[in-house]
């Protein structure tokens, strides 16, 4: 389904003025509400994209889900009122537009998110007031176009809007009924918790954005476009229902930067700003598409829109795989390419439009060039996979339709979601195809199969750790972890359950010695010890900024009260091995930018006690050289003994200008802590990290390969573990040198000689192999008999291959130059027939190999056939063979005439 609208004439042009150009409206909204005279906001940066705390999530989808620990009450921070601009995806799990993307005039895969939020400070009154006149005196929006939604007996928002905007009550509309299961203009975090009323702000592009049955008043259509949404938590919803006021209510907004956009610039479509326009106009300019065009103008659009969510997500450490986030973006990609091919395009282009992107947002979000570059590579590997795929797909598509029977004319929907969901191909693409052969596609079946994938990945895409309900036994989510180098701590509970998993709980603690799950670092270990009862420890996570304890009952039975304390132990030597392994991660990383090149980034780490992974940006294999040369620089640096220098509360700008290396895409506060080890390591990190690069030894890389588009990943071990490793390798070594009967200083000497004795060998029997093996030609000859006025030898030989069987026939024809040859041999449970005719019989007619292997095959329920000179074949019943070869005399005298 394509846009209903006609578009514009042309496409929006790089010269036409622009009194609100993109990063305008993105400036204009933070100054508004940081620089507001009574109510001054924080500036908060956007939070990544892939979630650092939140395993709900597969991408961040909303500009709350960085303050959901405060709009729960379970964190404190040193503001209470905030705004920010916070780069989202919805294409996977609740919240997924991918498949309408690129239709419509409003729906996207990544968008920014402007958003205001105050956490127990102003509430409605505040907030409306707000919406109005920014809306209104500042970006200077037409009152009489402004429509707002409330939910049914908000009775409050309605007075608010008719004394701040004057709104008559025609362009204020109730909508939505909890009751009734309808919860429009009712917003809430989950199936329980806070919860509450909203109301939207909508603007009238007017008819020419469209005239049909949607396009009314918060219906699904075009014309009211819905452009900021604030919502007011007031409520507790708990599992049966019921509503419970909140001691503390909170305002979450959310404006739409693409669709305020759209209004600000006159448009009708988000595609037509120039938050598009420009990489529009250079996929235009590739492939002489035409923007009139309304098929290839969804082509075009989705491009534009997959390239920005693309861009931003690898660029952010995001991967390409087959599950998870890493599919949604593997199918982001090849809806991309399907339409890029639509344009005409052959080959991978997606990767040569991503400084385009780049272009757009400079300015905006830090985007370095070799990041662009790192992610371009990756998107064209990615596409040159595909590329072959989708050729594999359409042989896929017609080995199917030929594998139909008369009758059956119809691709099956397991079938068509298999060419979906394993080639890309999507289901209207196969019914073209098939529909040009007279065949249908079961789209009913695939959509069911289709809701199946869906329920999958939205199971994918949450996080729940199954149990029985919450014991609280104080409000708020603790103050976390208490600091570095502390192994027991006694403290308080603040709330705690049992799950499902017999003998396991979930506790959050006061405060905590248990180092949480983050930067590739896992979870402490240890005990927790209660009245009359001990935990171990086996998982931490911090969870929206509320560290989590798993722990499973080892002893006596978990009854917790108020005013019970409980003592934490952690796992000192588990912990300090972990340490080794994240020092010599940071190591790694500057060993690979100073060998590799400085274009290598992170893209994601696994630091445990006995092992580290590094996954890093670079589009090929590391050489067994560079491989060596990175386990000299580290362990140089090792050896140097350097002090590893950890400094809490730096400023952020301090700690760039003096060089740190930050990851790309994550999220700093103003002050961080920074790690320095030695001279030439310099990162910001919150891990466990040892005193001084000598503790770790020394490193070994123990495997090196891809994971993903222009990702390596290498895996290594240090101290105790490459001990380990040392030790294993040398009993191995002295076990082979054991059974080659040398000493392990030889063992390359003795393996070097049995190779040459093993090539020799091979040498040897390739030239019996050539010379017929041990058949004795003279003896076959010695046994030919006269057929049609010439020698004919019929034999049937023992040989190893088919290869030593045309060598014999081969020697023959050189003894018996005026002969015909015919071998039969038995091999591997099958038949093989070679048949040859002499030189000096060269012209004569009367004597055909190819005929006469024919012959001879059918008789073994085979086939052959070849030259006059020399043909083979085969059959599939050897016991007939000594029949075939005896039949041979009458064969050639019926052939010669």
């Amino acid at each position: 389904m394509y846009l209903r609208r006609a578009p514009r004439a042309t496409p929006l042009n790089a010269s036409e003025a622009m009194t609100w150009d993109q990063k305008r409206i993105r400036r204009t909204f933070l100054d508004y509400f940081v620089e507001h005279p009574t109510l001054p906001h924080r500036e908060v940066p956007s939070s990544p994209i892939i979630p650092r705390d939140d395993p709900t999530l597969l991408f961040t989808n909303a500009g709350m889900n960085q303050f959901k620990a405060l709009l729960l009450g379970q964190e404190k921070r040193d503001y209470t009122r905030a705004c920010s601009v916070q780069k989202c995806v919805r294409a996977g799990g609740k919240h997924n537009d991918l498949d309408a993307v690129g239709k419509d005039a409003r729906h996207l895969t990544w968008f920014e998110m402007l958003g205001n939020w105050s956490f127990g400070d102003y509430y409605k009154e505040a907030a409306i007031t707000m919406a109005w006149k920014l809306s209104t005196e500042v970006y200077g929006l037409d009152r009489e176009k402004i429509y707002v939604s409330v939910y049914k007996d908000d009775d409050e928002s309605v007075a608010i809007w008719k004394d701040v905007a004057h709104l008559p009550d025609e362009r204020i509309y109730r909508f939505g009924d909890v009751e009734k299961g309808d919860e429009e203009n009712f917003w809430s975090m989950g199936d329980t918790g806070p919860c509450g009323p909203c109301t939207e702000l909508f603007y009238d592009l007017g008819p020419e954005a469209g005239t049909g049955p949607d396009d009314y008043m918060g219906g699904e259509g075009d014309r009211y476009m819905e452009f900021w949404n604030n919502v007011f938590m007031d409520s507790n919803r708990s599992a049966d229902g019921s509503m419970t006021p909140l001691a503390l209510q909170s305002v979450d907004t959310g404006m739409g930067m693409e669709r305020i956009t759209l209004i600000l610039q006159g448009k009708l479509s988000v595609y037509e700003t120039d938050l598009f326009q420009p990489i529009i106009r250079e996929t235009m300019r590739r492939t002489g598409a035409d923007w009139n065009d309304p098929e290839r103008r969804v082509d075009l659009q989705v491009i534009a829109d997959h390239l920005r969510c693309l861009t931003f997500t690898i660029s952010e450490g995001g991967q390409f795989s087959n599950e998870g986030r890493g599919y949604v973006l593997r199918r982001i990609l090849r809806r991309a390419v399907r339409h890029g091919r639509r344009l005409g395009f052959d080959g991978p282009f997606l990767g040569a439009l991503v400084p385009q992107v780049g272009e757009l947002f400079e300015g905006v979000y830090d985007m370095p060039a070799h990041i662009l570059q790192n992610t371009a590579d990756a998107l064209a590997e990615e596409e040159a996979r595909f590329f072959r795929t989708i050729d594999q797909g359409m042989s896929r598509i017609h080995q199917i339709m030929e594998a139909k029977g008369e009758g059956d004319r119809v691709i099956g929907g397991d079938e068509a979601f298999k060419l979906y969901d394993t080639f890309g191909f999507p289901v209207d693409l196969t019914a073209i195809e098939a529909a040009e052969r007279g065949f249908t596609v079961d789209e009913a079946g695939f959509e069911q199969a289709m809701e199946a994938q869906r329920e999958r990945s939205r199971e994918a895409g949450t996080f729940k750790e199954a149990g029985g309900e919450w014991h609280v036994l104080r409000d708020g989510g603790g103050q976390g972890f208490t600091g570095y180098g502390r192994a027991n701590l006694e403290t308080a509970v603040m709330r705690w359950r049992a799950l499902e998993d017999e003998g396991r709980y979930e506790l959050v603690l006061k405060e905590t010695p248990f180092y949480a799950e983050s930067g590739g670092e896992i979870a402490d270990h240890g005990t927790l010890e209660g009245p009359g009862f001990t935990l171990a420890i086996e998982d931490v996570q911090s969870i929206n900024g509320v560290v989590h304890h798993v722990g499973r009952l080892t002893k006596g039975e978990v009854r917790l009260t108020a005013s019970d304390r409980v003592i934490a132990h952690v796992d000192v030597e588990r912990r300090a091995k972990k340490a080794l392994h994240h020092t010599a991660t940071h190591l790694l990383h500057a060993a690979l930018k100073h060998v590799v090149g400085p274009h290598v980034e992170q893209k994601g780490s696994v630091v445990e006690p006995d092992r580290l992974r590094f996954d890093f940006s670079h589009n090929k294999g590391l050489t067994a050289d560079e491989i060596e040369a990175v386990e000299d620089w580290v362990n140089g640096r090792v050896r140097a003994n350097a002090v590893v220098q950890v400094t809490e509360g730096v400023s952020l700008e301090d700690a760039k200008a003096e060089g740190v290396v930050a990851l790309f895409g994550e999220k700093y506060g103003d002050s961080v802590r920074t790690v320095r080890a030695g001279a030439d390591s310099f990162e910001l990190c919150g891990g466990n990290h040892v005193g001084r690069t000598g503790d770790i030894g020394h490193l070994r890389i123990t495997s090196e390969g891809g994971v993903a588009a222009g990702v390596r990943r290498i895996e290594a071990v240090v101290g105790h573990a490459a001990d380990a490793l040392a030790r294993d390798e040398h009993h191995r070594l002295r076990e082979a040198a054991g059974l080659l009967k040398t000493d392990p200083a030889r063992l390359v000497e003795r393996v070097e000689a049995l190779l040459d004795e093993q090539r020799s060998l091979k040498k040897a029997l390739d030239k019996a192999r050539r010379s017929g093996g041990a058949v004795d030609a003279d003896a076959l000859i010695e046994a030919a008999i006269e057929v049609a006025g010439v020698p004919l030898v019929a034999a049937q030989v023992q040989v190893d291959a088919r290869d030593t069987l045309a060598a014999l026939a081969d020697r023959l024809r050189d003894k018996l130059p005026g002969g015909v040859m015919v071998l039969g041999a038995e091999l591997d449970g099958a038949v093989a027939i070679i048949a040859a005719v002499g030189p000096r019989l060269k012209g004569d007619a009367r004597f055909h190999a190819g005929k006469l292997v024919k012959a001879v095959t059918e008789r073994v329920d085979g086939k052959g056939g070849g030259r006059p000179d020399f043909a083979q074949g085969g059959g599939k019943s050897p016991d007939k063979l000594p029949a075939a070869i005896a039949a041979v005399p009458a064969l050639v005298a019926d052939i010669a005439g």
